[in-house]
């Protein structure tokens, strides 16, 4: 603008209502981030049944609609026949579980209490979790139990979730598009290559998580059954569920598996330490690798501070999703900032 002129009003205008809007939308993501993150859950659930769906079509030779009515069956069959053969037992051990974990733990105390500084150490680790003694960490755990949901909460929005991904199968397009229309024109071409690259890296992560859940649920559930540790299915079930939140989850799992087996005796306890340790050591060095060759890549490290951030900015939620949020953010990295800004051509997304 030249020196001395009067800027104009109506770009002046613009300006400012721009800088508003966007200031209200980072407002609005914020209030309804729970809710943002219900809908990332039901992408995810999408992005794995068109996975399934498109590798049945290809085999199969059917149509796009009836390849998902099959991917849909598929999956219900599994968790029917799942429910039909082993949910009594996985309940009851359930509910053997919620009743002995007290009990073992009461035991662990009274062992440790044998010791001053093994005593002083767990009773320092009881209260920063509990938030008791005033540390930072009672603070990071007390606002994390905020969020805590209640189980008849949790099975409602388990519900939504899953009604959600079911919608997002049938018709994506209409999501993507409607979604596109509120991103500016030169830059919508980039933002669908980047939302197709996110599908397509999720699928990979997906079937990578799954295939190393199935791995520690069953490895482990047979262990502890042959070392004679009671809910070894429950405990099973738990430890492979606990895979989805990477790192973190599988040490949390395999604390209540060690606590049931000292009820047995502490050389049990021991082994079952021992056979937790193995397992995640073949699944980490033997399983893992083989997956990511065909599946997506992230490092260690960031997994790590990135279900602590998304616990301690998203509570459960975003601990739970923290890892496919990852993928996602690294692809829209390497397409808008790596190739866009940097001009790397050559950069390739995660999954590629």
């Amino acid at each position: 603008m030249p020196h001395g002129a009067v800027p104009d009003k109506g770009t002046f205008t613009s300006r400012v209502a721009i800088v508003v809007f966007a200031a209200l939308l980072i407002a609005l993501v914020i209030a309804l981030r729970h809710v943002l993150l219900l809908v990332f859950g039901a992408v995810l659930i999408a992005v794995g049944l068109r996975g399934l769906a498109g590798a049945i079509q290809r085999r199969a030779r059917l149509t796009k609609a009836g390849a998902m009515v099959v991917a849909g069956l598929i999956v219900l069959g599994a968790l029917g026949g799942l429910f039909y053969l082993l949910g009594a037992q996985i309940a009851a051990q359930i509910s053997q579980l919620t009743e002995t974990l007290p009990a073992a733990w009461s035991s662990f105390r009274e062992r440790i209490d044998q010791n001053e500084f093994a005593s002083s150490v767990v009773g320092e680790l009881q209260g920063a979790f509990s938030g008791t003694n005033g540390s930072q960490l009672g603070a990071y755990a007390s606002r994390i139990g905020a969020f805590t949901m209640s189980a008849a909460g949790a099975t409602l929005e388990l519900f939504l979730v899953i009604v959600g991904g079911v919608f997002f199968t049938v018709n994506p397009n209409a999501y993507v598009d409607g979604a596109l229309t509120l991103a500016p024109k030169q830059h919508r071409d980039n933002i669908r290559e980047a939302l197709g690259a996110s599908a397509h890296a999720l699928r990979r992560w997906l079937l990578g998580t799954l295939l190393s859940m199935a791995f520690i649920a069953v490895t482990v559930s047979i262990g502890l059954w042959a070392l004679g540790v009671p809910a070894f299915l429950a405990l099973g079930l738990l430890c492979g569920l606990a895979q989805f939140v990477p790192l973190i989850g599988p040490i949390l799992a395999a604390v209540p598996g060690v606590l049931l087996a000292l009820t047995v005796g502490p050389q049990t306890a021991l082994w079952a330490t021992l056979l937790y340790f193995i397992t995640a050591q073949v699944e980490a060095n033997l399983l893992t690798p083989m997956i990511q060759q065909r599946a997506v890549s992230l490092p260690p490290g960031l997994l790590l501070f990135g279900v602590i951030a998304g616990a301690l900015l998203l509570g459960p939620l975003g601990a739970l999703f923290a890892t496919p949020l990852i993928v996602v953010i690294a692809v829209f990295v390497v397409i808008f900032y790596v190739r866009g800004v940097l001009g790397d051509a050559d950069a390739k997304a995660p999954g590629a």
